[in-house]
């Protein structure tokens, strides 16, 4: 049991930084309201591109924009 702990603290920040990166590599992602439908012009999620920002991105900016609204 202690060995599958110790294994998953190890693969924890691998995972994360993987994730990390393909969103900083890749910022935008299918929509998951409209993509069985294809390009839904009523879509309010990606405004009928079929395009919207991972979360992982978003998470990027909200904490960018923390960073710098906090400093001055």
């Amino acid at each position: 049991m202690t060995a599958l702990i110790v294994l998953l603290v190890l693969c924890l920040p691998v995972v994360t930084l993987g994730y990390t990166c393909f969103c900083y590599a890749s910022p935008w992602g299918t929509c998951n309201r409209c993509r069985p439908a294809g390009r839904n012009r009523t879509c309010r999620a990606c405004e009928g591109t079929g395009m919207r920002p991972r979360i992982g991105w978003q998470l990027y900016v909200y904490a960018r924009r923390l960073h710098h609204n906090g400093t001055r």
